[in-house]
This record gives C-alpha cells, sequence and structure tokens, in this order.
C-alpha cells in the first residue's frame, strides 16, 4: 500500500527553481467534464404562515440486515456511512486548525487499520472498531523546510504473525521510526527503532511507498531514492535504509567501458510522486523480479528497475499538457494495462480561474477566494519497445508521442479536472487512488474527492460541507475487480465513510443524457440528503450546468414529489405527516437552486411551474387540515369528501399504488389537479344548498386564500416576475365557481326570512367577495401581459373579462354593505382601486351638508391616502348625482383642494370625450377664467332642452366673452357671430312661442290646462291649410313640435325650421326667409338633410300662394300684375335673402323651382325622424311628394325669374348697374 504522507511542494513553499530546462510548452487539449458537483450548504428558512416543519429526511435504505445513512447517491455513486473515528481522533481534530498544523491519514485495505497523523502524534485504529486506538510519538519535524510543521510519511507494515500491523514513520528531514507491532501505542508507543537518512544539504523527504511487507522506498526532493528494507533476526524485525545504486564510477576500466551500455542518468529534482508498476515476473521471499517503480519528478515521469536500482526510461509531460503557466506534476499512478496517469496542475488562466471559482464557491466577492491552481489528468502508455527511441512525433497530443531517455510514450489523451485550490486552501498535496484499474481515477483534494472516468466523459465530486473545519486525509480502494461496483474508503476529520462506484454504469454515462440525468441526481441528493445536519457534504451545480437539463430535472423532481414518488417520499400512513414531508423537499429543492445560484439559468415559465407545485401543496395541506377539524367537530360527513369521489368517478386515478382510500389517494398522488377539484365542490353547493356553504365554501376560500398568500410570500424565493402565466388559480373554471358562490352566498344572506338568523352565507361572504376579486384581478393582468398577447383571443378575452369585473365589483361591493360589511368592502375597493365604488360606498346616507355625512372623516382619509385618484371619483359620483353642492360646499369649508380635484375631473373628463360643462362654468366664472367659461356654457346650451335655460346660458356665455374681451382687449368675432346666431335662435323660438300662446288664449277652464287642448288649439289656428290638404304626416309632425314649444323645450334647428314653414304664415311670410336663414347657419346637421330642408322650405314657399289667380292678366294692368308679385312669399323671401350676398351663395338658400323638387328617402326621414313609427314614416314620404308635385304643377320658372328680376330692381341693382 502507498501511504505517502502530504509534503510542502514549492507552491507552500520558497519557491525554486527547477533542475530541469522548461521545454516547449502548447495548451491543455482537454476540457474540464460538466458532471455536477453537490452542496448542502445551510440556508436560512423562509418563516411564516407556510414555515416547514421539521421532519426526519427519507435518507436511509436498508444493507443487508440493518440500516445504513446515505450522505448521496446517484446512478453511478453512493456515499454512506461507515465508521466513527476514535474518540482520541475525534477529541484531536475537532479543533484542529489545518492551516497551521499538518494532518494526513490513510485507510489500509490490506490491514484494515486506519491511520491519522499530525506533526507531533499518529493514531491507528480498525477502521470497523474504532474503539481500541493506538497513539504513537512521530519523528521530530524540523523547522527548517516548511512552515508549518508537516506530518509525517507513513507505512503500515503487514504482520503475518499479529493481528495488529507494524508501522513505519518518516519525517521530512529524514528521521524515521519503526513499530514492530503497533500495540506499543497503547503504553505510550516508546518502544520503537529508529534511523536517519543522509539527506544533503536542504534536502528533504517527499514519499513513502510500501512495495511489499518487506520493502519501502522513500524519495527526496532532490531526486535520490532510498530502499527501506525489512528483516528479521532472532524474531525481531529491523528496518534497515540504503541509498539506489549510484551511477558508475569514472575510474572504471577501459574494457567495461567499451562492452557495456551506461545506465541512462535521471534529470534530478523534486520526486513528488511514487508508483509501481509490475513486468511479467512474480515477486518471491521479498525479491521483485521485473518490477518497476514510476517516479515524478518536476515535470518528468521515470521509470526504475526495482532490481537492478537502475533508470529505464524519463520523459517529460510538458509536451503532453503544452503552453500552460507553472506546470507541476503532482501525483502518478498505473492502470492495469500499464497506461500511466499523471496529476498534473499550471496556473490557470482568468476565464478557467474564474469559472472554477464560481463553481466552487459561487461567485466573487468579500472574502471569496481567487483560484490559482488549474488540474489536469495526462494519461500516457509506452509506444515502443524497451530499449528503442522514439522520434517525437506531432507535439503531443492525443496520439502524439514524447521522446525521452530510454524510449517514448504515448500521450493516450488529457482531460481537465473539475477542480482548482485557491489561496485560502489548506496546504494538502492532492493523490489519486485508481479504481478498477484505472476505470475511475477518484482524487482526493483537501476539501473535495473528484471522479474521473477513463471510457465515458463522466465526472463528478463529493464536497465537504465545511473546509475550513473538516478536511480529507485519506482515500482507500477496498478489495474488487470486474465491471461492478469499487467500494472506496473515504476518511475525512469527521468520519469514515464508504463511496460504492458502480463502474457499468459510469462507463455507460452518454453525454447527451447523462447530464439532465445528473442534474436530477443532484437535485433529489440537494432534498434527500442536503438537510442532514450529520451529512458532511454538501451539494452544489457547476458554473456550465445546462439550462434545459437544471429546468427539466427540477421541475421532474417537483412533479414527482407532488405525485409521491417513493424514491423520493417515504410511504406514511400519517398523511398530514406525509404532506409536510413533501412541503419540506420542495422547500429544499428551491432554497438548493437559490442556494447555487442557478435560479438565474432557469426561465419564468420554469420558475412559475415549480411554484405553481409548492403552493398547490400547500393549499392541498391546508385543505386536508381543515377536513380534519370538519370531522373532528363532531360531522359525520363532508361534503369534501363526496366531491373528490365525484371527481375521482368522472377522472379515474391511474397510479399503480392506488388504494380503496380514494380522499387519501387524491393527497397523496393527484395535488397537482387540485384546481380541477373546484367545479365539483361547488355542485355540492348548488346540489344541497346552504347547509353545504360553511363546508363547501370554506374548503374552496382554504385552497386558493392558501395558494394566493403563498404565492405572495414566495415571489422572491422563486424569483416571480408577475402576472402569472396562466395561473391555475384564475382559470375560467375557477373564476366561474367562485362567483357561483358568491352569488348562492348572497342569495342566502339577503333572503328577508332569515334577516335575524345567524347565516353561514353572511359570515363566509367577505372571504368569497375577496377571493373573486383576486382570481378576475390576477386572470386580467395574465392576458393583459406580454405573452398572453401571442395567443389568439387575448385580447377579446381580456375586454370581456373586465367589462364583466366592472360590471359585478359594484355589486358585491354593495352586497357587502348592505349585509354589514362597510369595512370589508371599503377595504377590498381601496385594494383594488376601484375608487368608484369606494366613493360610492361613503355617499349612501347623507351627503349633503358634507358635515352630516358619517363617512366624512373616512372620506378626508382616503383623500390624503389617495389623493386626487379618490378626489376625483367623489367629485365625479356628486356630479353624476345631482350633487354638485356636496363639493363646491367642501371647497368652501377651507379645503381648498376640492376645487383643483374638480378642474382635475373635468379635464380628465373632456379628454376621454366628456363633457362637464353643466357645472364647470360656475367654477370657472369663481375662478375669472372668462373665456373658459363662455365657451363652456356655449357647448352646454347647445345640448339644453329648455328654451329659457339656452337662453340664460347663451347671455352669460356672451357677457363672459365680453368681459374677456374687456381684459384682454381684443375681440373674437367667430365666438360673437356664434353667441349671436344662437340667441336670435332663441328669440324665433321665443316669437314662436308667443304666437302660440296667443292661439290658446281663447280656452278657458280645464281646457286651458290640457297641454293637448292646446295643441289642438294651435293646429287650428295654425295649421288649416296642412288639414286641408290631408297632409297627415306633416300634420302630425306639426303637432309633436307644437307641443314641445309650448312645454318651453328648445327646438332644433331642422325643427323650428318645419314649424315655421308648416304653419299657415298668412300673416308671417316672413318666416320662410326665417327658416333659410337658420338652416344656412346650422352646423351639426349633415349636409344632405341640410339640403333636403332648403328644398322643403322652398316647396312650401312656392306653394304658398294661388299662382294661378296671380298668373291671370285678364283687365289688369302690368303694375297691378307687379303689385300682385310683390305680396307674394317669393317675393318677401327674395327681399331678404338677395341683399346679402353671402346668405344667398350658401347652396340651398336659392332654389329654382326644378331645383327643390327631390324629396328625402326613406332611411333619411327615419334620420330625420329617429323613433316615429314606420306608418308616419310613409306618410311623411308621401307628403313630401305631394308638395313636390304641387310645385311642378305650377310651372313657375317664368316667374321665379320674374319676381327675383322684381326685387333686383325695387333693391336698386338695375340702377347700380
Amino acid at each position: 500500500m502507498a501511504s505517502p504522507a502530504p509534503r510542502k511542494t514549492h507552491r507552500y513553499a520558497t519557491p525554486r527553481q527547477s533542475l530541469t530546462p522548461p521545454r516547449q510548452r502548447r495548451m491543455v487539449s482537454a476540457r474540464p467534464a460538466g458532471t455536477p458537483s453537490r452542496r448542502t450548504e445551510d440556508i436560512a428558512v423562509v418563516q411564516d404562515v407556510m414555515e416547514v416543519d421539521d421532519v426526519q429526511m427519507y435518507n436511509e435504505r436498508m444493507l443487508g440486515s440493518g440500516r445504513e445513512t446515505l450522505y448521496a447517491r446517484t446512478d453511478e455513486i453512493s456515499v454512506a456511512f461507515h465508521a466513527g473515528l476514535p474518540f482520541e481522533v475525534r477529541r484531536e481534530l475537532k479543533g484542529a486548525d489545518f492551516y497551521s498544523q499538518s494532518w494526513t491519514g490513510a485507510v489500509d485495505a490490506i490491514t484494515g487499520y486506519a491511520l491519522a497523523a499530525s506533526s507531533n502524534t499518529c493514531f491507528i485504529w480498525h477502521h470497523t472498531k474504532p474503539t481500541t486506538c493506538y497513539i504513537l510519538p512521530c519523528p521530530p519535524s524540523s523547522q527548517d523546510y516548511a512552515q508549518p510543521p508537516s506530518a509525517p510519511f507513513h507505512a503500515l507494515v503487514p504482520s503475518r504473525s499479529r493481528s495488529e500491523p507494524g508501522l513505519v514513520l518518516l519525517s521530512v528531514r529524514g528521521d524515521i521510526r519503526f513499530w514492530d507491532s503497533i500495540t506499543s501505542g497503547l503504553a505510550g508507543g516508546g518502544s520503537f527503532e529508529s534511523i536517519n537518512l543522509e539527506l544533503g544539504e536542504g534536502e528533504y523527504t517527499s514519499g513513502l511507498l510500501r512495495v511489499d511487507g518487506q520493502i519501502y522506498i522513500a524519495s527526496t526532493s532532490h531526486g535520490r531514492l532510498f530502499r527501506l528494507t525489512l528483516t528479521s533476526q532472532s524474531g525481531r524485525h529491523t528496518l534497515s535504509a540504503r541509498l539506489f545504486a549510484p551511477p558508475p564510477a569514472p575510474g572504471l576500466s577501459l574494457a567495461r567501458l567499451l562492452w557495456s551500455t551506461p545506465a541512462p542518468q535521471p534529470t534530478l529534482g523534486n520526486i513528488s510522486a511514487l508508483a509501481l508498476g509490475f513486468g511479467s515476473g512474480e515477486v518471491r521471499r521479498g525479491m521483485v523480479a521485473d518490477k518497476e517503480l514510476w517516479t515524478l519528478s518536476e515535470t518528468r515521469v521515470q521509470r526504475w528497475s526495482l532490481n537492478k536500482e537502475v533508470l529505464l526510461g524519463e520523459v517529460d509531460v510538458r509536451e503532453a499538457v503544452g503552453n500552460v503557466e507553472d506546470l507541476e506534476g503532482v501525483d502518478l499512478g498505473v492502470e492495469s494495462d500499464g497506461t500511466l496517469v499523471v496529476l498534473v496542475s499550471y496556473a490557470g488562466s482568468e476565464q478557467e480561474t474564474a469559472a472554477m471559482a464560481i463553481d466552487q464557491y459561487g461567485g466573487f466577492g468579500m472574502g471569496v477566494p481567487v483560484p490559482r491552481r488549474i488540474y489536469a489528468l495526462v494519461r500516457l502508455s509506452a509506444s515502443t519497445k524497451r530499449g528503442e527511441v522514439a522520434k517525437f512525433e506531432g507535439g503531443g497530443g492525443d496520439g502524439g508521442v514524447i521522446e525521452g531517455i530510454g524510449g517514448g510514450m504515448k500521450i493516450d489523451g488529457v482531460t481537465g479536472v473539475l477542480y482548482a485550490t485557491t489561496a485560502a486552501s489548506a496546504p494538502l498535496h492532492p493523490r489519486l487512488t485508481l479504481l478498477g484499474g484505472g476505470a475511475v481515477v477518484a482524487i482526493r483534494f483537501v476539501d473535495v474527492v473528484v471522479f474521473c472516468a477513463r471510457d465515458s466523459p463522466y465526472q463528478d465530486r463529493l464536497t465537504l460541507k465545511a473546509p475550513n473545519t473538516d478536511q480529507i486525509l485519506g482515500l482507500e480502494q477496498e478489495q474488487g475487480g470486474g465491471a461492478g461496483p469499487e467500494d472506496m474508503l473515504i476518511l475525512t476529520a469527521g468520519v469514515l465513510m464508504r463511496a460504492r462506484v458502480d463502474l457499468g454504469r459510469v462507463k455507460s454515462f452518454d453525454e447527451a443524457t447523462g447530464r439532465a440525468i445528473l442534474i436530477r441526481a443532484l437535485l433529489t441528493q440537494a432534498i434527500l440528503y442536503g438537510s442532514n445536519p450529520d451529512n458532511p457534504l454538501h451539494f452544489s451545480f457547476p458554473p456550465e450546468v445546462d439550462a434545459e437539463a437544471l429546468m427539466t430535472g427540477a421541475e421532474g423532481l417537483s412533479r414527482a414529489v407532488l405525485e409521491s414518488d417513493p424514491e423520493i417520499i417515504r410511504p406514511n400512513h400519517d398523511l398530514t405527516s406525509q404532506l409536510t414531508s413533501r412541503k419540506d423537499r420542495l422547500s429544499w429543492l428551491i432554497r438548493f437552486i437559490n442556494d447555487n445560484a442557478a435560479l438565474a439559468k432557469m426561465s419564468q415559465r420554469s420558475r412559475q411551474r415549480l411554484a405553481t407545485d409548492a403552493e398547490k401543496l400547500y393549499a392541498c395541506h391546508q385543505l386536508w387540515l381543515k377536513m380534519n377539524e370538519h370531522l373532528d367537530a363532531g360531522a359525520s360527513h363532508s361534503l369534501v369528501t363526496d366531491a373528490i369521489h365525484a371527481f375521482t368517478a368522472a377522472h379515474p386515478l391511474l397510479h399503480p399504488s392506488a388504494s380503496h382510500d380514494v380522499v387519501r389517494d387524491f393527497f397523496r398522488y393527484r395535488v397537482a389537479e387540485i384546481g380541477r377539484l373546484v367545479p365539483f365542490m361547488v355542485e355540492r353547493v348548488e346540489r344541497t344548498g346552504e347547509g353545504a356553504m360553511k363546508e363547501v365554501g370554506g374548503a374552496v376560500v382554504t385552497i386558493l386564500q392558501a395558494a394566493l398568500s403563498y404565492r405572495a410570500y414566495n415571489l422572491a424565493v422563486y424569483g416571480i416576475e408577475l402576472p402569472m402565466i396562466k395561473p391555475w388559480t384564475s382559470r375560467p373554471s375557477a373564476i366561474d365557481g367562485v362567483l357561483k358562490l358568491v352569488d348562492a352566498a348572497t342569495r342566502f344572506a339577503l333572503d328577508p326570512s332569515k334577516a335575524n338568523t345567524k347565516s353561514a352565507s353572511r359570515e363566509l361572504l367577505p372571504e368569497l367577495a375577496i377571493m373573486f376579486f383576486a382570481c378576475m384581478q390576477e386572470r386580467l393582468d395574465w392576458l393583459d401581459s406580454p405573452i398572453a398577447a401571442d395567443e389568439p383571443g387575448s385580447e377579446r378575452d381580456h375586454i370581456e373579462l373586465k367589462e364583466r369585473f366592472d360590471q359585478l365589483r359594484p355589486e358585491i361591493l354593495e352586497t357587502l354593505r348592505l349585509t354589514s360589511y362597510l369595512p370589508n368592502a371599503l377595504t377590498l375597493a381601496a385594494s383594488h382601486a376601484d375608487f368608484r365604488s369606494l366613493a360610492a360606498l361613503l355617499h349612501q346616507d347623507t351627503v349633503y351638508p358634507p358635515s352630516s355625512n358619517p363617512h366624512a372623516r373616512t372620506i378626508e382619509e382616503y383623500v390624503d391616502r389617495f389623493g386626487g385618484m379618490f378626489a376625483r371619483e367623489v367629485v365625479r359620483w356628486c356630479m353624476v348625482h345631482g350633487e354638485a353642492r356636496v363639493v363646491f360646499a367642501m371647497e368652501e369649508s377651507g379645503r381648498g383642494e376640492w376645487g383643483r380635484y374638480m378642474d382635475e375631473y373635468w379635464a380628465e373628463e373632456e379628454g376621454e370625450g366628456g363633457r362637464c360643462d353643466a357645472v364647470a362654468w360656475l367654477r370657472d366664472l369663481g375662478q375669472g377664467r372668462w373665456s373658459v367659461a363662455g365657451t363652456r356654457l356655449f357647448r352646454e346650451a347647445k345640448g339644453a332642452g329648455d328654451v329659457g335655460v339656452k337662453h340664460f346660458m347663451l347671455s352669460v356665455g356672451k357677457l363672459a366673452h365680453l368681459a374677456q374681451m374687456q381684459e384682454a382687449g381684443d375681440a373674437d368675432d367667430a365666438v360673437l357671430d356664434a353667441f349671436h346666431d344662437s340667441l336670435d335662435f332663441i328669440s324665433v323660438q321665443e316669437k314662436i312661442l308667443q304666437e302660440f300662446r296667443e292661439a290658446v288664449s281663447s280656452l278657458r277652464g280645464k281646457q286651458k290646462q290640457s297641454l293637448d287642448a292646446q295643441v289642438d288649439a294651435v293646429i287650428r289656428a295654425k295649421g288649416t291649410r296642412l288639414k286641408g290638404d290631408r297632409r297627415h304626416g306633416l300634420l302630425g309632425i306639426m303637432k309633436i313640435f307644437v307641443r314641445q314649444v309650448l312645454q318651453g323645450k328648445a327646438l332644433s334647428l331642422e325643427d323650428a325650421a318645419d314649424v315655421l314653414t308648416l304653419q299657415d304664415n298668412a300673416e308671417s311670410v316672413e318666416n320662410y326667409a326665417t327658416a333659410l336663414h337658420l338652416l344656412a347657419h346650422a352646423e351639426d346637421i349633415p349636409d344632405a338633410r341640410r339640403q333636403s330642408s332648403f328644398k322643403r322650405v322652398w316647396c312650401r314657399i312656392y306653394n304658398h300662394d294661388d299662382w294661378d289667380s296671380i298668373r291671370e292678366t285678364a283687365n289688369i294692368t302690368d303694375a297691378q300684375l307687379t303689385s300682385r308679385f310683390r305680396a307674394t312669399a317669393l317675393y318677401t323671401t327674395f327681399n331678404v335673402i338677395l341683399p346679402s350676398p353671402q346668405l344667398s351663395q350658401i347652396p340651398g338658400v336659392d332654389l329654382d323651382p326644378k331645383e327643390c323638387l327631390s324629396v328625402p328617402l326613406m332611411p333619411e326621414i327615419k334620420s330625420r325622424f329617429p323613433g316615429i313609427q314606420e306608418d308616419m314614416v310613409g306618410d311623411l314620404a308621401r307628403d313630401y311628394r305631394a308638395e313636390s308635385s304641387g310645385v311642378e304643377g305650377l310651372r313657375l320658372e317664368d316667374v321665379y325669374h320674374r319676381v327675383r328680376e322684381l326685387v333686383m330692381l325695387d333693391l336698386g341693382y338695375a340702377r347700380e348697374g
């Protein structure tokens, strides 16, 4: 057994110049394997209502008739507790400072003993029986060679005559102590044999190798080898030492020089490693036949003959590694086929060291060590027959050949090792152990064991949890062979572990799929074994962990926990304990991901899947507790149980472990489907009635409330960016189910027959409302997200759902108010920023004066809290409900900000196309905003339905405009003209009203009070022509207009034009010109309808006079004829419009008889008189045609021109021309 103790290489002591000149270097051609490492660092447990209870982890497995405690397990490697350390060792190591005190250790498979040694004391015990510990003094360590004092090199000596072995200890300065039996350690260990190696100045020992039970090899820093031989004399064993056979002296005879080939001389340098290789001979009686010794001197691999003690060959591994900085040979081993495995280290580049630092320490920061040494494995095999010198081919690399002394060596490969030392690492020399003849190389570092496969890209590692207080002291392969499992013992400062490596699985490792499998295994280990406080290992991800593999592994493991995978969740009849255990698993999973800074590698969708699994499990746990409370309270039946049975009947469970207990099976295997259970629970209420509300409604609230609260509390833990992607708590089925419960609870709570009884529905209503609001808002947020925008129909769904929510929200809040839950309604409205409903809730009692409102103080608090967002809604409510005086009163009471809120509200409404002129003009006048007030009054007057109101607004608006003109000193003629035109129109309507009132002045008694009698009276006085011509349609419209005028209602311009032209006008022919004037200045009438109105007016102008009589010229003079023309409505109209070129040139103002004949079509009539009956539309169409036919039959073309000419002459245009 080779058990070399750690040494102080030049990296830990004063640097020395290498005795060998450096050769050409090139880059390493290998890549580090991407197998994840392990970590079990503790992180703070999130504490709230979701706090996880402690639970025994599922970290034991059956082994034979007992159990073993597992520390880690994958398909390839499992690590378990093997044995504890003796009390004396634990006491010594407990407070050890590995930075100031060197320790070494080993487990010897041949003798069965383990060893741990410091620079002062060596402890030995049988590794399966730690009750007996042998304590022996170490040879003194000189302070001249290293700081701190180095532990000795050691070798146990097998004994055939006794059960206890002997021991050889070698100090760095060459002092050797030999015990024939370690039993003397029970009595102080003073009985030992001591010898000393003859070392040169500055020379120190660097290794000790056991060749067999009698021969041991020691190496030095100057490249020298010593043979230690154990002999027996008179029953007593004696140890002797001598230097390997020196090279031939210069004084040899000429014959010997001629006939003998001189042995090649080694290049001297520090020997850092020794390994044994076998030739074709066998070992007999302590003699070695063709046995080879391999040494690693600096970067040179040297092959020695143990029998002849001569150098057989030497190559420099620098050629295999390439152009790297500060290359150093660390250790070597020989595989079963003779292939050499060399562990080298070098100073890493910035990229390499950064990657290793993140890998081992989770990122840089204050106090984070920076890596300084990178490691790689070089495999070399013999390339030529012995004695032949190979030429260097290809400069190394896979398949290349390194030229050297005594023959070349072929480079079989270079593999990066997933580890890097740092300036903070304790000073321990790495060592390698070969498993399965070299199929797997296990490399021991100070706090890590790295496993590197030869025949596959597999790499994995075991890392200590507390490297500052713990250390890996030794590795040893137990006896085994073949392609099956290989056992290896790992000795640490706290425990002895057994690692079992499945060589078959390691060899079949597929990099394409193996990474994802390893990630899943790593996550599984983290949640199964990471919580064990006695586990010396920790688990972590490497930086190059594949994101897709991480997400797949994490989601798969999470789903396995939900489905109670027996490999992860121990079967347990106590469902409460089982649910708690599963919660713990998911908590450890996300903690592990966060602890290793791997959350950033996961997509938002993957994070949300993990969070959703956890919240569903938490919700089920809370539901199960509530079901237990229901039954513990004395209930003999559970409706929730019925719902689960109904769900299972509709969706059978296809699970190999399903039992007859449907309810427990649901909680064990179907947690992921908890959202689908809600509709079945709601159905119980619909079937059973109010009696089911307390249990089922409460259960639904429990599910949703638990899920939403868990999610809100753990947003940061899972790195969730809201909104959630298709959240299960707000799927349409969940929303509909909660809404049905809200409706049912509302119906039951507002039932008058149960007003004075305690109602479960009434008590549950606030919680149901909260859940409904939360679910609706959550879905709205999702549908409005950029991710949802890519899904077809999401925009439509968002609009429909928002409209539905806007409709239901005030109704539900009002229901809460009516059921004495006003504080809950206010809180809910405020939390959802529904300030409109909030304002409405606070104004349902006395509102004026504001001080009499019982919620006046609450209103002030909300204004202080939400500012204008709430205050503007108060203003809106007051305006909509005709309580503007409330806001003005609050402004006058000393809170001047209400004036600002009013201004903001009006600006907001106008920005959305609304109108607030009816009240806003009052504040504008009060603030001296004359122009704004005038504009508001003008706009408001257009929509005013009362002539008096319209007249008042226009008058005040005109005055405001005049005040603005006086203040600003300029005039806006267009605005002033608009006021004049509108006031003129008011004057026309007032004149019409006066005429109509004169027509009804003759009525007496009740007839005078009857509006219908008044209308009839007006028609009798003003509508004789319509009645005589049987114009039923126009007569019906005229009656409508007369009624409106008598009621004081304002007419539109089109209506006024009809009223002016449909009446008889026997004494007021100027009404036709007035109608044309009104239509000419109309701006809000569609052009087609305005032209139709112009034509109707002209038809009535032409039909007004008896043209046949006028054109009867028999026995009359021309003067008399001209006089007749001047008495017509046509002449009067021309006399009004022609003097104004601006008016007469407007299309439609001046129409000859042919131009006015077309009549409006049915759609235009319906547009002109919306809401009239269909038969009246037909009557109007006939009347319009009759008007046009009458004009056409008169043939007035010549009359039109004669009357027009006459008017022009009378106006004096001819004399001017």
